[in-house]
């Protein structure tokens, strides 16, 4: 069978047969799966592993038939329970590529399951050699994934990553698993609900995203032992580069501000193993002692300050620079609030984190608090549609992988980003109901006027969309604990 057989005409029991040799056993590894930070974990009913587009849209045709329904998946680095499912699974990692390339029109169209580190070492090996304008910190999702939540990177004149995106072929599950094209110019409805589409709008084979020619950047960080300082001058440190992100050390009062510009120059990286074993390392076992003797915590962070703090230089491959060490597995929130509310948000954060740490009983704060910046896109469920959008998220360390109290410290945190119009990232944990996706969101009703239209049975509805889209009392932490 070829990419275009219509796959109505083939029998459900020829399906079944054609889709055995992709299909995880129940006792592999595989047919288990946990997100990157182990904080969320489930057992679907089926798993499989498919290679090809046509595999991909086999499986979305038998579900159809079958009323199963299916959920993709990447590399799972999603810290909340976007990935799980208990229904049918797919792992997209398989479905792999470059397809085509454009140096005349800047484009390139990648598989869905190709993960960013090969995106950026299939760019690189053009001649001549392009990038992607803007990474987030880390390349290890798929970049399916990453245009189906919306990631983002930094810099006020960059929207989040989906913007660059050019157009998508989806498969869609309705009767024969077709595969449309959608672009601002076929089915614009679609494709701008697939720009941030959660894996509700379709299963995303291939990704045209625009480039660039390639670039390094020359970063220079600078940390700041003036936080009050820094706060009152946001607004402008936030355009005194193209890419300008920051990190605030709460328990060392001191923040480093990273301001990165294209260059193209020779790289320069400064790598250090003992830095590295300093910062990874110790830093990891002074948390582990934290975990016991809550008190230590301050100390830890002020200890990862110290390594950090100064001026520092690096110039490098653009996505070198953009991505970075996210360190140890975590549980983490970020918000996404009008770029106007920076200043009132930080000072109120700081507030609060100011008399945890001054209460014998506060909380204990790891770090850093990073705060970055994206111009405002019309992607209908973006988090910075409508407007130029400051990112604030914070992280709890799980040292060696051990669980932490966070529950409490991260709900504060989003109760004062809600109190000042912030919409939470959509690949980290969060209590939005449908009203309050509503009240965020003015498209909503569109999206889901579109997802009914493409997807009329729910064979695409996963626990996370039925519960923040459709009210369904399926609990946040339901896959907290292994099910079947």
């Amino acid at each position: 069978m070829g990419l275009d057989t219509d796959l109505t005409a083939v029998p459900t029991a020829e399906l079944q047969r054609a889709l055995e040799p992709i299909s995880v056993p129940t006792a592999s590894p595989l047919a288990f799966f946990t997100n990157w930070a182990r904080t969320f974990q489930c057992h679907p009913a089926r798993v499989f592993a498919p290679t090809t587009p046509l595999q991909c849209r086999q499986i979305v045709e038998l579900a159809r038939r079958e009323k199963a329904t299916v959920h993709p998946v990447g590399v799972g680095h999603s810290p909340s329970d976007l990935a799980c499912t208990n229904g049918w699974l797919v792992r997209m990692e398989g479905v792999k590529g470059l397809i085509s390339l454009s140096h005349t029109a800047n484009t390139a169209t990648f598989r869905a399951g190709t993960t960013l580190h090969e995106v950026h070492a299939a760019l690189l090996a053009a001649e001549p050699p392009l990038a992607l304008r803007n990474v987030g910190s880390i390349s290890d999702q798929t970049i399916g994934g990453l245009i189906s939540t919306a990631t983002h990177g930094t810099g006020v004149s960059y929207q989040v990553v989906s913007g660059d995106v050019r157009s998508l072929d989806l498969v869609l599950p309705t009767e024969g698993a077709p595969v449309v094209h959608t672009s601002p110019t076929e089915d614009p409805e679609l494709f701008k609900a697939s720009q941030c589409g959660l894996g509700a709008t379709g299963l995303i084979l291939t990704v045209e995203i625009a480039v660039e020619p390639a670039y390094r950047l020359e970063e220079h960080k600078q940390s700041y032992d003036n936080l009050d300082e820094v706060f009152e001058n946001i607004n402008e440190i936030k355009g005194t580069a193209q890419h300008v992100r920051a990190w605030w050390y709460p328990a060392a009062r001191g923040i480093i501000v990273a301001r990165a510009n294209r260059t193209y120059v020779p790289p320069q990286p400064k790598p250090s193993l003992l830095n590295h074993f300093l910062g990874f390392h110790v830093t990891q076992f002074l948390l582990f002692v934290s975990r016991y003797w809550r008190n230590f915590t301050p100390y830890v962070g002020r200890w990862a300050y110290f390594l950090a703090r100064g001026s520092h230089t690096a110039i490098d491959h653009s996505h070198k620079i953009f991505n970075f060490d996210c360190l140890f597995p975590q549980y983490t929130s970020e918000w996404a609030l009008d770029a106007a509310q920076a200043r009132a948000a930080l000072d109120e954060i700081k507030v609060w984190l100011d008399d945890e740490a001054a209460d014998p009983n506060g909380q204990r704060v790891h770090f850093p608090i990073e705060i970055r910046w994206s111009a405002a896109d019309d992607i209908w469920l973006s988090p910075s549609e409508g407007r130029e959008t400051v990112w604030i998220g914070l992280v709890t360390f799980r040292p060696y992988g051990l669980a932490v109290p966070y529950r409490v410290f991260q709900n504060r945190f989003a109760q004062i980003c809600a109190a000042h119009g912030g919409r939470p990232h959509w690949a980290k944990e969060h209590n939005l109901t449908p009203k309050g996706v509503e009240a965020l969101y003015p498209k909503f009703e569109d999206f889901k006027r579109v997802v009914a239209r493409v997807d009329p049975d729910g064979v695409l509805r996963s626990e996370y969309t039925r519960r923040h889209f459709d009210g369904e009392d399926i609990d946040a932490r339901f896959f907290k604990e292994r099910r079947g």
